[in-house]
Parts: C-alpha cells; structure tokens; sequence
C-alpha cells in the first residue's frame, strides 16, 4: 500500500508521519467500536489511519485530536488502503496490542455465585460472533467460548459488529470445546445446549447459578461431541417449526432468559 501525499488541512491535525508502517495487531474499524477502544484500551493503541478527508469529517476529527493528545501514531490513507486492510471501515482503523483475556481461574469457587459463558459450536459467520460478543457485553457474561478451527474469530468484522464488545468480552480460542465444556464443570458450571429438535424447553428450566450457554451454527446445529459434554439440551420456543433462529439471536434470547432468572430468583 503507497501512501499518498497528504496533509490534514485541520490546525489541530498533527503532522502526518511519512514512513510507511508495517501495522500489526488486532484491527478495529466501525465508528462505535473504535470509539469504545478510545475509552476502554488507548495506551494499547500501536497505530491509526484514518481516511483522506478526516479532518473535514464532524465523525473523524474527534480520532484526530485523541492521536494528538496521546501522542498516538496517525496515518492518513486513500480510502482503499483501509479497505484493504478491513471493508466496511467507515473511515477508520486502529491497531491495538491488547484484548480482553480471560483467566478460568479468575471465577470465585464459590458454587452460589452467578457466571455465564457463552460457546459457539463452530460459527462461522463473524458478523454473529460480533453480534454475539455485543450481546454478551450488555448482559455481563464473562467471556465467548469459540473453538480454533473452523470458527470465525475477532476479525475486524465481527469487532465492527460488536460494537464495543470485544473491548470487554474475552473471545477464548479452545483446542478442544467439548473437552473444555467438561473441564467446565469441575468450576460448577452447568453446561445447556441450544437445539431446536430438543424435548426441554427454555422457559421451563430452572437455571442453575453457574451457566455455559452453548449455541450451534444455524446449517449444522451442535455437534453430536458437543451434545455430549452438555448436561441438558435445551429448544427455544417458536411458533414457525421449518425455520430456526439465527445464532446470535438464539444466543441473545437465551442468555435474556438466564439473566432475567439471576436477577429475579
């Protein structure tokens, strides 16, 4: 990617750096999910560019004066080199060295303390994954389990989608999900698996303190070593039975219902 000359014509703008920077890091665009890695991780901020025309730009020039007054590294590109990096940027890129992490161990071992986990069972859709992590983060759940492979990750899609969520929720990598789910279990952690064809349902469980909801791609469902390692399957009610919820829906209703039980026991 070459950069074009160019100077913000803004008196506040600082000075454009003319090397090119090899960026590196986990890369957040989206206006709303940018603004929250101002807010929440700025000393982990390596970098940020920034579109041809920011310093015009009522949405961008609040990016400019934040970069000035923390001395933060400021790239202005053409459009198309943010597109390369991430589409859908909405003018903005930042590079950040930090996400949230997530320590087990960290859970009190206290049985009677509410936690929830969420695990998506092979997602591939990051734009889900951010939903999800989103979701997550307005309803306090501790952390997104997903396993390595074949599963989206924290793209810069789905932290777009997120909004802000992936600034507060861990997304985990885990070898072996069905593994960890029973790993699981030995911190008090009853693990319920979403499923439409499943016999309980939603609304009439009784949710246990500690919870991991464990949700399926929408093509596939759960998988069958996935099932395994739950303790109940669990369908969430519907009117329509031909069609199935999308994920991240499924995810956000019924981790509405655990915390709505938490919260009125």
């Amino acid at each position: 990617m070459k950069k074009r000359g160019f100077q913000p014509r803004s008196p506040h703008a600082p000075p454009v750096r003319q090397a090119q920077p090899q960026y590196s890091g986990r890369v957040v665009i989206g206006l709303h999910a940018a603004r929250e890695v101002l807010k929440i991780r700025p000393q982990k901020i390596t970098e940020m560019w920034l579109k041809e025309g920011a310093d015009h730009d009522v949405e961008l020039l609040p990016f400019i004066e934040f970069a000035k007054s923390k001395r933060i590294k400021l790239f202005i590109k053409p459009d198309g080199a943010l597109t390369k990096v991430a589409p859908s940027h909405q003018g903005v890129c930042i590079f950040v060295s930090e996400t949230p992490e997530f320590d087990l161990d960290d859970l009190s071992d206290d049985r009677n303390e509410h936690a929830i986990l969420l695990a998506l069972d092979e997602v591939s859709d990051p734009h889900n994954v951010g939903a999800v992590l989103r979701t997550a983060w307005l309803m306090g759940a501790k952390a997104v389990l997903v396993p390595e492979n074949r599963s989206a990750h924290l793209t810069p899609a789905a932290t777009k989608v997120a909004c802000g969520g992936a600034e507060h929720v861990p997304l985990v990598n885990v070898g072996n999900l069905p593994r960890y789910l029973t790993d699981l279990k030995d911190k008090g952690f009853w693990i319920y698996g979403l499923a439409g064809e499943a016999k309980s349902n939603l609304w009439k469980t009784k949710f246990n303190e500690r919870v991991v909801l464990v949700v399926g791609a929408e093509d596939k469902g759960l998988r069958s070593t996935t099932k395994g390692s739950c303790d109940e399957i669990l369908a969430i009610p519907q009117e329509v039975e031909s069609a199935s919820f999308n994920a991240s829906v499924a995810a956000a209703l019924a981790l509405y219902e655990v915390v709505r039980q938490h919260k009125n026991p």
